[in-house]
């Protein structure tokens, strides 16, 4: 599907009102706005053109065409894309050079195939500001940039770096109105950490495509949202490169969802996610190499598992304070299947698994879930979603030399550490089982032959 971008001169204090658009079977053209709040990040980096600004766009771009094309429509084999798009950048010759970087960062991410060029962008007026903005001096005074989604891990890797260092930092956050809740983690967590660390900046920028196409029909948009990490990136890229060249880029995130060990084989290559798998990284990190950046960009966690990052956690009356308020769930709004349609999170999707196996592992792991895996109300264990790929994953042991196999086929890793990265996954099994021990139901050791 061949995907056009419309950009339009910027009203006042407005972003341009960006519109991405594709023809449909009656050769109709369907335009959709794309919403950028960029008010947030300009008063800081206080740039609105050049290589980190265009860089920003690529990943609102990516985004917007990620949700905008639903796979059920698109899809050539039930899950793949074939996209085509045009990419209107100031630095051409620079940004051709990134070219198959590119392609091959966002094939692998998001299970698509993405055909990409770049065009001259003529519209140079993107936003017009009308308000105050940071000095020089104060936005070169931070250090590094990490990554803030509201999770438990960008928590963690925040209290982490605010306990133990000094250095001013910046942390990005993003957030789509379309999924609720993020924004609100986000707000609620920031509160309580202003009160005890005042040395960093938040930036908090909502990037979301419309519900409805330019005449008001309304559409259905994809929800998987896989490029989403691509665009905090692009965010925090664009905010490192206003500090200066070099500065350093974190994404705090365990090393068993980095790695994300498919649960059964149909689920290996494109449907794991793999949002901050080191591949990927490292290929962004040659993306913008490409272009002449130079920005680490470097997950702290890639060799620990969720339940050592909270052990480990350099302020635990911080992540007491906060942890109730961050969400691991990957389908918050699905809430079909739910016991409890109050609380926060399912439950039962495997980053909600992760996490009560984590919290178990420090005592706290007494959260409302929407179902508990220990005592289903609504449905039976094989009725709920992804329950019956967990059962048959924790079911079947699995050697360090398997988990090196699978996750060599689950994406590309770099061999002298293969076996660090099984032995995390390994550790994590490890701690799923003894939480199920501690406190499974007698229908679960059963089922997984654990007496």
């Amino acid at each position: 599907m061949k995907v056009n971008i419309t950009i339009p001169q910027a009203r006042k204090g407005k972003f341009s009102e960006i519109k991405l658009g594709y023809k449909n079977e009656e050769n109709e053209d369907i335009q959709v706005l794309l919403n950028v709040d960029f008010q947030n990040l300009y008063e800081f980096t206080r740039e609105k053109n050049g290589i980190g600004f265009d860089i920003f766009l690529i990943g609102c771009f990516v985004y917007g065409i990620d949700i905008l094309l639903p796979r059920k429509s698109f899809s050539v084999n039930g899950w793949s894309r074939e996209i085509e798009v045009e990419f209107p950048v100031e630095l051409l010759d620079l940004f051709n050079g990134g070219k198959n970087e590119l392609e091959q960062l966002l094939s692998f991410l998001t299970g698509d195939y993405w055909q990409i060029s770049f065009i001259q962008r003529d519209v140079t007026l993107l936003f017009v500001n009308t308000k105050k903005v940071y000095s020089n001096d104060y936005r070169k005074s931070h250090k590094r940039i990490s990554l803030f989604s509201g999770g438990l891990d960008s928590l963690v890797g925040v209290i982490d770096q605010l306990s133990s260092s000094k250095d001013k930092i910046v942390l990005v956050s993003h957030y789509d109105a379309a999924f609720k809740g993020a924004k609100s983690d986000q707000d609620k967590i920031h509160k309580i950490l202003s009160r005890k660390y005042s040395h960093y900046h938040f930036i908090q920028t909502r990037v979301d495509l419309s519900n409805s196409d330019v005449n008001g029909n309304e559409r259905e948009n994809e929800p998987s949202l896989r490029s989403r990490s691509f665009l905090f990136l692009c965010q925090a890229i664009f905010v490192a490169h206003s500090i200066g060249n070099g500065t350093e880029v974190l994404i705090p995130e365990n090393g068993t969802i980095s790695l994300n060990h498919p649960l059964t084989p149909s689920r290996r290559s494109s449907c794991s996610t793999r949002t901050a798998h080191p591949y990927y990284i490292a290929k962004v990190i040659d993306f913008i190499s490409k272009l002449g950046l130079n920005h680490l960009i470097r997950n702290e966690y890639e060799m620990k598992t969720k339940g050592e990052m909270l052990e480990n956690c350099h302020d635990k009356d911080m992540l007491i304070a906060t942890y109730q308020y961050s969400c691991s769930c990957a389908k918050r709004g699905h809430k079909v299947y739910w016991d409890v349609r109050t609380a926060p999170q399912c439950g039962i999707c495997m980053p909600c698994i992760y996490r009560r196996v984590s919290l178990h592992q420090i005592g706290l792991d007494n959260e409302i879930v929407g179902t508990n895996l220990f005592n289903p109300q609504k449905y039976p264990l094989e009725k709920l979603p992804d329950v019956p790929a967990f059962l048959d994953y924790m079911r079947n042991p699995l050697s360090i030399e398997d988990i090196e196999k699978n996750l060599l086929i689950n994406g590309t890793l770099p061999l002298d550490k293969v076996e660090q990265y099984a032995s995390v996954v390994y550790r994590t099994r490890k701690q799923i089982l003894d939480w199920i021990e501690d406190k499974g139901s007698v229908e679960i050791k059963n089922k997984l032959n654990i007496q």
